[in-house]
């Protein structure tokens, strides 16, 4: 069975290392052509020079692109995928917006299958092979779609027709956001207390909150991912740079203690409301 995988970011990488180290015949294709010769050449497997050329190619053709403005455009630009399904299957585990997965679905369908299957994990979870994958699609899965699922995730959650599993994945997506950026004061603040993180994750175990907790301060302390993980320091600084904020925020706060807020924001990593919050 071939498998085109189009995109080749760090999770389409991944699954063209995957898909070739199981026995997998795997082309590759990736708008920059540069990147997918370096693969393919890494590999020992063929590169195409257009994404249509992955239908033409592949029994499957599998999508990880970037955004909306990427998936349109290996889709249905010239040279793209729906010119040249004819029968085939198009799997796209990017995450994209409902409305774009379903406008791709309908130029796919005429003539081929898409099914929606985007993810849950990260690059080790590629190369396990343990994904979570969410599938939609408005036809019964194919025996090579269920073959390629089943290599590359441990779970496969079925949630109907498209684009069902996009709006599932983007639920997930705003969930994830909201308990990062909560998460992203947590440590910063301890700090400036002086309290040893490691206290705080005794405190929530047992409590549903203990994995979460657990899996976040292991990235962000073991494996030394980036401690700022929004542009907090950014809204401090168009807070003390734009006039009409400065008036609004200054009649709140007060002038003194809105920049030392803003510079303590800046270093901790925090909000200026809890920076302020802090010195009072």
């Amino acid at each position: 069975m071939r498998v085109c995988v189009v995109g080749l970011g760090l999770m389409g990488s991944a699954l063209a290392r995957k898909l070739k180290s199981v026995g997998f015949d795997v082309v590759v294709y990736n708008r920059s052509l540069d990147k997918a010769k370096k693969l393919a050449e890494e590999l020992g497997v063929k590169y195409v020079e257009s994404p249509g050329g992955c239908c033409r190619e592949a029994d499957v053709t599998v999508l990880f692109v970037a955004d909306d403005v990427a998936l349109i455009d290996v889709v249905l630009m010239p040279g793209g995928i729906a010119g040249e399904v004819r029968g085939r299957d198009v799997v796209n585990m990017s995450t994209v917006s409902t409305v774009v997965s379903a406008r791709v679905s309908r130029a796919v369908s005429d003539g081929g299958r898409y099914v929606e299957a985007p993810v849950w994990g990260s690059v080790s979870e590629v190369l396990e092979g343990k994904l979570i994958a969410m599938v939609a699609s408005d036809r019964e899965l194919s025996d090579n779609v269920k073959k390629f699922l089943s290599t590359v995730a441990q779970r496969v959650i079925h949630v109907g027709e498209v684009p069902k599993a996009m709006a599932l994945k983007l639920a997930l997506n705003q969930l994830n956001m909201v308990v990062v950026a909560a998460l992203s004061e947590t440590l910063p603040f301890l700090k400036l207390y002086g309290v040893d993180c490691r206290v705080f994750e005794e405190l929530v175990k047992g409590s549903w909150i203990e994995p979460i907790v657990s899996r976040f301060f292991k990235r962000a302390i073991e494996e030394h991912l980036p401690r700022h993980q929004y542009a907090v320091e950014e809204v401090a600084l168009r807070v003390l740079s734009d006039e009409r904020l400065f008036k609004i925020c200054e009649a709140v706060f007060g002038s003194d203690e809105l920049v030392h807020a803003s510079d303590i924001a800046k270093e901790l990593g925090i909000s200026v409301g809890h920076a302020y919050n802090l010195l009072t």
